[in-house]
Parts: structure tokens; C-alpha cells; sequence
């Protein structure tokens, strides 16, 4: 059964076994900066509980282990203490109503293989935590999309963690490893930010990971996360007018135009650093959708950019008992009018993802009039409103 950390549920255990190797466990003091535990709870011979409290500088790991032999009143409790720094916590917690023993196993490091997070598309991702996914039915459950060829669930499971949208560009999510313990996978992972001298846009875009792995005998009941902070600088990125990726950043007071509409449509990611200067910020009003009625056009004016879009996205704040109903589109200086909702559920922006419309050919003037255009489709009594919108644009010169 597909899970999502927190959540607690029963899982199935699996058909074919990975060879378990002994796992040394280190003692309590930590040289890496971690910043997240987990907890977790199944029917084994011991059980065990772990908290952390973080300060600005540093964290201290407590663990009570309490063991209990069947048919005995004995109890025997150990305590130990460590510190670590660390910039932040996060924690995953859940429980299982298992059956099965896994205090006999000793614990084991599993091997993975990383997999392109977004062969899963972006609104699955945007959910902080780690599921395990093992047969068709719980992929498609979760990204509403046909397994594509790149997994095989008769010879693996997936692993999917995310930290959610993140500011773009400069984040990532690259884990080095995986430790099963008592029901309980603990990823160790650098979580990479870009650091203060870096630019990002106000478009967000999810940070996550896929591990493939053999299918276990053991269960999996829990995960727990233990996350090394780690800032990417940006004071020796390509310059101006040079190429720019997700693995090359540009020079602090630099963006990388074109980078959005690359990743998001064209799943290649690039573009080319300009200043930050050339990209900005437009918000609209809203108005009342006539229900079953005539098109509502809301406009809003864009100034101060240079000549021609690198990217546009754009943010509709929608009060309306059902988006399924509603046919929404964007149309730019150019008088060039694209599609941005098609009468699909909701919600519009899942983890407050904005859309990044097609159409546009990059080469369309920005400064100037946005429209936006919606039309609620269905005369059904069920009458809403867009309270307000927004776009973000990223313009060169042409």
C-alpha cells in the first residue's frame, strides 16, 4: 500500500528477498550537519524513540531503548546523548498495525538507484516526506499517469521523498544513503539551497528524489530523516549572457531567463544568465464568474521590462465550488491568447505551484497589457468568483 510519511499504514510485505547484510551502527555522536529524525512504531522486540532539539548552532539527540522479554517482568532502559550541528529539523513519524518481528534483523544499509524525480509529475512531488511505492496501482494512485518504462515493479520498488516547492533555481535533494532498523528507513541526503548570494525566482518548483530499490523481505513501517544542510554559491557562476542550468548557476545579481519554460515544458533545463533587473512581479484584480455566462476579461499592465519573454507564469486566485467548470487563458501584448485552464479538478496550483502557460514564442512583447480571460462553462447553480492574479515575468532584450 502506497505510503506518505507521516501517515501510518500497513504494508505488504514483499514476494522476493534482498540479501541482508549486518550493518555496523556508529555511536551516538554525529560529524555530518543533520537536521531531522523519525519515529515509528511495530510489533518487534524492542522498540525505540528518538527527539531532537535544535538550537540556532546545535542539536542533541536523546534515545531511550526500553527491552521487554516476553513472559517477564524485566525491563531494562539505556540512555545515551550526542550533539550535532545543524540549521534545521524535520521529523516523520507513523505507526503499523504489523504483525511481523524485525527485532531479530540487525540493520542493514539498502542499496538504491537514483531515478528522475520527475518522471512523476510535479504535483505529486510537492508534498514534504517519503512513501513507498511497490506495484502499478499505487503509482498510478498517487500521479494519476500509467507507469512509465523506466520502472518495473515485478523487479523493484520506489522510494519518493520531497521537501516540497522550493524557490527556483538551486535546490536539490541528493541522498547517499538508506539504513533499514526495527521497521524504520532513515535516508541520509544533502539537502542543497542556494545560498545569499544567489537569485531565485518568486516561481517555485519541487525538490525531491526517486530511489529504486529491490523488494525487501522486511517490512517497511516508518522513515526517519536525517538531512545535511549544504548552500551553493553563486559568486563564481557564469556571467552575463552566458549558458546557464540547474548544474550551473549564474553570477550573484544574474538569472537564468528562459530556465522555467526549458524545465517545465521541455523537461531539458536551460537558458542563458541576464540581470535580475529584466524579470518582475504583476498582480491583477479579480471579478465575479457569471454562472453558465459570458467571458470575463481581467487586465493588468506590465512595465519596466526590456523587449521579449523568456518566461511567463502566472497565478489565479479562484473562489469557485468547481475549476472543472471553467475554461481560463492569458493573452499578452502581442494579442497572442493561450490556454491556461482547460476545465480540469482542482485545485489550480497544488503546493502553490504557478502554471507556465504553452504558446508563447519567446520572441512576444511583455510591457504593455496582460489579459486574462476565464469563462465558467456550466450552467449548474454552482457560481464563483477569481479573487485576484498574478504573473512573472523574465524578458531580454530582442
Amino acid at each position: 500500500m502506497l505510503r506518505r510519511m507521516p501517515t501510518a499504514t500497513t504494508l505488504q510485505r514483499a514476494l522476493l528477498t534482498l540479501a541482508i547484510a549486518p550493518f555496523g551502527c556508529g555511536d551516538d555522536s554525529q560529524s555530518s550537519s543533520s537536521h531531522a529524525t523519525g519515529s515509528g512504531s511495530s510489533t518487534t522486540e524492542n522498540s525505540s524513540t528518538s527527539t531532537v532539539q535544535t538550537t540556532s548552532t546545535t542539536n542533541t539527540t536523546s534515545t531511550t531503548d526500553t527491552t521487554e522479554t516476553a513472559g517477564s517482568d524485566t525491563t531494562v532502559e539505556s540512555t545515551s546523548t550526542g550533539t550535532s550541528t545543524s540549521t534545521s529539523t524535520g521529523t516523520s513519524t507513523g505507526t503499523s498495525t504489523s504483525t511481523s518481528t524485525t527485532g531479530s534483523i540487525e540493520p542493514f544499509e539498502i542499496p538504491f538507484v537514483p531515478l528522475d524525480p520527475f518522471l512523476a509529475p510535479p504535483p505529486a512531488l510537492v508534498s514534504p516526506g517519503w512513501m513507498l511505492i511497490t506495484d502499478a496501482s499505487e503509482w498510478t494512485a498517487l500521479t494519476g499517469i500509467a507507469v512509465p518504462p523506466e520502472i518495473d515493479f515485478e523487479t523493484q520498488w520506489l522510494l519518493l521523498g520531497s521537501v516540497g516547492a522550493q524557490a527556483f533555481p538551486g535546490h536539490a535533494l541528493e541522498v547517499s544513503s538508506l539504513i533499514w532498523d526495527a521497521g524504520t528507513v532513515t535516508v541520509h541526503a544533502d539537502a542543497i539551497a542556494p545560498g545569499p548570494d544567489c537569485e531565485t525566482y518568486a516561481f517555485t518548483w519541487p525538490t525531491a528524489a526517486l530511489l529504486s530499490i529491490d523488494p525487501l523481505e522486511v517490512e517497511i513501517n516508518d522513515f526517519a530523516e536525517q538531512y545535511s544542510d549544504q548552500e551553493t554559491s553563486c559568486a563564481g557562476g557564469a556571467g552575463d549572457s552566458e549558458p546557464c542550468d540547474l548544474d550551473t548557476p549564474c553570477a550573484t545579481n544574474l538569472l537564468c531567463a528562459g530556465l522555467i519554460r526549458t524545465t517545465v515544458l521541455l523537461g531539458n533545463p536551460g537558458g542563458m544568465c541576464l540581470p535580475k533587473a529584466n524579470a518582475g512581479v504583476f498582480t491583477g484584480g479579480g471579478a465575479l464568474l457569471p454562472d453558465g455566462g459570458s467571458t470575463v476579461e481581467i487586465d493588468l499592465q506590465a512595465t519596466g521590462l526590456t523587449s521579449v519573454d523568456m518566461d511567463v507564469v502566472i497565478w489565479v486566485e479562484l473562489d469557485h465550488p468547481a475549476p472543472e467548470d471553467l475554461i481560463i487563458e492569458l493573452r499578452n501584448p502581442s494579442d497572442n491568447q493561450v490556454p491556461v485552464w482547460n476545465k480540469l479538478p482542482g485545485p489550480l496550483h497544488p503546493g502553490g505551484l504557478g502554471i507556465v502557460p504553452t504558446g508563447f514564442s519567446g520572441d512576444e512583447s511583455v510591457n504593455g497589457t496582460w489579459t486574462l480571460v476565464a469563462t465558467d462553462t456550466a450552467k449548474n447553480g454552482q457560481q464563483g468568483s477569481i479573487t485576484g492574479w498574478k504573473l512573472e515575468i523574465m524578458s531580454r532584450l530582442d
